[in-house]
């Protein structure tokens, strides 16, 4: 921001009246006031009357600020003091605008208590810069509080309209006027930059100033410390003024000693005793805003902060130590400082203290490692009152001499061939303490076999192998000899599922008494082709619980075996089977789709081991139909162990056949098979034929049993029937029975039937009869029939199937009557046999004679 000089109002006023007990207070007078620079405070200056001076104790001065034209003060304020004759009382108030923008006028007046004394005259003060005959606008190129609202005029000349007003490339509308004074208020704005444009115009000219926008001054993290003893650095980071720069940026002081301004340091350092005990560091911040002050105490001998050790070197080294020097310290004050240092070697750390409390130019490292490379570095601190480490010194490489190899760590397994499989861990750099020349194998006391420095397991026949011994050799010497005694012949244990988790594989099992030594786990991938991978922890005796987290990969099947260390051979005890974690399968299911009349089966084969990487727990099938809309689309879940599907009585269509296998990771990548089901007519067919033929025999069956039971089926569906036994009526019964009473008016002719009874033989005349002849249609009732013309006197029928035909309507004969014999039977399915009566000429009294 840029600095405004400060206008000064010169208001010098005096009273010259006395006081009297509850008189008025003598009345000030203005002598003076002026502005002369571009500024926005007014001060005020006054004496005290002397009147007033040993009489009272205090007064109080009030005073109030006036804008031109404007009955309301725009500012009031009260200040107590303590009369005076040689001191000259003053205050300061700073507007809210430039004194450019409108001049300002003041007045004051003395109290005390209920006294109070008349107001001076006003007077006015301007700014020095002001010309109202051309467009200005004020402040120019001031600073400004993010967040906070600001106060812009433009003046314009007399008689111009309203000017236009735009802040941050934003037009503002709102204003106070004032005579030829427009006043705008805005809320200023953090920008990346700092600075924001103002502008002021109208029709004639446009004026451009700009406002730099930032916070108050802010220090984080303040501290001191020393170095030497010599010197106190203090250091902070800087807060939100950041955006004000140069001129405008925070200035920093340390104890009135200034610090600069520059951003990226912001460091100070002083000179220091360094017995002068606890001191008070103040850094103050200022801005063109505001000042802060931040103050830290302490003691400078407990804020010490080392340099690095200078020129750091190795002395004194062997297989297992190593001594560190490193050049004196250079100022005389740390020589006599306790310390302690600390070695970093290998990315690790390692504390070494030294106890004299004199300052360190050595210390020795031990417990190291044989043949192995060092990279180390050093650092101190102060060890009285610990304060910080120091700074790392450079860093240097050395190497540690040769020593005699570890014991190897020796396993033996038996396979299902009946082969033992000796193995043994790599000795890494920190045991083979050297570069390993060769394993030396023996087993059952003989002549010790060479192996390469490479090689980590051997296979031999079980049968000549009883106990094994091993030993690692380098330049130096024999490693201790390591022996492993055959464990017993596989036996069937139980295997049981395990799974991992995050953590690892944990197993558990129960203990035995007979693990004297503990116990063994070992572990290796299924599958896997190469036969020395294989790997073990030994668990010591009174543990039943283990968990194994390293050399596993997820989605690989694991088998574990536990055995018990005995004082004769190890002892298989228990497997277990199962992955670290689980995943879904990566390979697709190879199943097959067959017909089998209009079902079709599904068959697959199991996922190989490798592309499991998980137990299956269930397959899934999801078919559908190409047509219907997919209505018959179903999901069915199957079995873990099932290999085949069967889908009965399906349509003949084509179907889309969907199969995954799934483990408790997820479902793995399904494969998807279209198979059309073909219609089966042939089958059909034969099974029609089949049909027809099954019929055909049961007919012929049933044809043969009906032959030969042929008398008794005619006996019980058609039994015989008896010829009719006829017994004649006379003439005089059938006038008696009146069947035929007819009126003789309705009757025109009738017709005759001769009966012949001769032999049982009903016959018919000979005289043919004609249409006109019929007899009319009647219901003869179950009763006998008589007529004048019958040659026997009765005709009786016993039988009432006769009977029934007898008493049968009368019809035309549109046929020739048959003749029914008594010797052959009658037939009761046969047509009855009527004989039309020929027409009679008498009347009805001659029905009797006549028929």
């Amino acid at each position: 921001m840029i600095a405004c000089l400060l206008v000064t109002s010169s208001l010098i006023i005096s009273t010259v009246q006395g006081v009297a007990n509850g008189l008025p207070l003598p009345v000030a007078q203005l002598k003076d006031a002026h502005g002369n620079t571009t500024s926005k405070t007014i001060d005020v200056f006054w004496t005290d009357a002397p009147s007033i001076i040993g009489k009272l104790e205090s007064v109080i001065y009030e005073i109030e600020v006036y804008n031109p034209g404007q009955k309301e003060a725009v500012h009031r304020a009260s200040v107590e003091k303590r009369p005076n004759l040689t001191v000259t009382h003053d205050w300061h108030w700073t507007s809210p605008l430039p004194l450019e923008c409108l001049s300002h006028s003041v007045r004051l007046r003395v109290r005390h208590k209920n006294n109070v004394s008349d107001w001076t005259d006003r007077r006015n003060v301007t700014g020095s810069g002001s010309d109202h005959s051309k467009l200005a606008l004020y402040p120019v190129d001031d600073v400004g509080l993010a967040g906070s609202k600001k106060k812009f005029c433009c003046v314009v000349p007399e008689g111009k309209t309203v000017p236009n007003f735009t802040y941050n490339d934003v037009q503002s509308m709102n204003y106070t006027h004032v005579s030829q004074t427009y006043i705008f208020e805005v809320t200023l704005e953090q920008s990346d930059t700092g600075g924001e444009h103002v502008s002021c115009k109208e029709k004639d000219g446009a004026n451009t100033a700009m406002v730099f926008v930032g916070y108050s001054p802010e220090v984080h993290n303040f501290t001191c410390e020393t170095r030497n003893l010599r010197h106190l650095e203090c250091s902070w980071t800087q807060g939100r003024d950041k955006n004000l720069r140069g001129v405008r940026g925070t200035k920093y002081t340390l104890n009135e000693r200034s610090c600069g301004t520059d951003r990226s340091l912001h460091k100070c350092s002083i000179e220091i005793s360094p017995n002068q005990g606890e001191v008070a560091w103040t850094l103050t911040a200022e801005n063109k805003i505001n000042k802060t002050s931040f103050t830290y105490t302490a003691d400078p001998r407990h804020r010490v902060y080392l340099e690095s050790p200078q020129h750091l070197r190795a002395s004194g080294i062997n297989s297992r130590n190593a001594s560190l020097q490193w050049e004196q310290w250079p100022d005389a004050y740390l020589v006599a400082l306790p310390m302690r240092c600390q070695a970093k070697k290998n990315s690790e750390r390692e504390v070494r203290e030294d106890d004299t409390g004199v300052g360190l130019i050595s210390m020795t490292l031990r417990e190291l490692h044989p043949y192995t490379t060092y990279s180390v570095q050093v650092r101190c601190a102060s060890n009285k009152h610990f304060w910080k480490w120091g700074d790392w010194s450079k860093e240097i490489i050395f190497e540690t001499k040769e020593d005699i190899p570890q014991a190897v760590d020796v396993w033996m397994t038996v396979d299902s061939n009946n082969r033992s499989l000796v193995v043994w861990k790599k000795l890494v750099p920190e045991k083979s303490h050297g570069k390993l020349v060769k394993y030396e194998l023996s087993w059952n006391g003989s002549v010790p076999l060479r192996l390469e420095p490479t090689q980590h397991c051997y296979s031999m026949s079980t049968d000549r192998v009883k106990r094994i011994t091993i030993t690692a050799m380098n330049s130096v010497g024999y490693s201790q000899p390591s022996t492993i005694i055959s464990p017993s012949q596989a036996r069937d244990v139980e295997t049981t599922r395990v799974n991992g988790g995050n953590g690892g594989v944990e197993l558990a099992w129960a203990p035995m008494p007979g693990a004297s030594c503990g116990y063994v786990v070992d572990w290796y991938p299924v599958g896997s082709q190469d036969k020395c991978d294989i790997q073990w922890i030994k668990i010591p005796a009174g543990r039943t619980n283990t968990t194994i987290n390293s050399g596993f990969k997820n989605g690989v099947r694991y088998t574990f075996s536990l055995y018990a260390c005995t004082t004769h051979a190890p002892e298989l005890l228990k497997r277990w089977e199962g992955y670290r974690r689980e995943l879904a399968p990566d390979q697709k299911l190879n199943f097959q789709v067959q017909q089998e009349g209009m079902d079709v089966v599904l068959t697959w084969d199991e996922i190989p081991l490798e592309h499991r990487r998980g137990f299956i727990q269930n397959y899934t099938i999801n078919y559908s139909t190409s047509s219907y809309n997919n209505m018959g689309q179903q999901k069915i879940f199957l079995g873990s162990k099932e290999r085949m599907k069967l889908f009965s009585n399906l349509r003949a269509e084509t179907y889309n056949f969907q199969m995954s296998a799934f483990t408790s990771a997820g479902e793995g990548p399904p494969r998807v098979i279209l198979f059309t089901l073909m219609p089966q007519t042939h089958q059909t067919i034969i099974r029609s034929i089949i049909s027809l033929g099954f019929v055909f025999i049961i007919a012929i069956v049933f044809s043969i049993l009906c032959y030969r039971k042929r008398t008794w089926l005619k006996e019980m569906l058609y039994p015989d029937i008896p010829g009719p036994q006829l017994d004649y009526p006379t003439s005089k019964e059938i006038h008696d029975f009146q069947l035929l009473a007819i009126p003789a008016e309705n009757v025109d002719n009738f017709l005759t039937c001769e009966l012949d009874a001769e032999d049982g033989v009903i016959s018919a005349p000979a005289t043919p009869v004609t249409d006109s002849d019929y007899l009319p249609n009647y219901i003869f009732p179950d009763h006998n029939i008589g007529s004048s013309s019958l040659s026997s006197p009765n005709l009786v029928l016993d039988n009432p199937t006769y009977n029934l035909l007898v008493a049968f309507p009368v019809s035309p004969c549109a046929t020739p009557v048959t003749t029914v014999a008594a010797t052959g039977g009658y037939n009761p399915q046969g047509s009855p046999a009527f004989c039309p009566l020929p027409p009679c000429s008498e009347s009805y009294q001659a029905l009797e004679d006549v028929c």
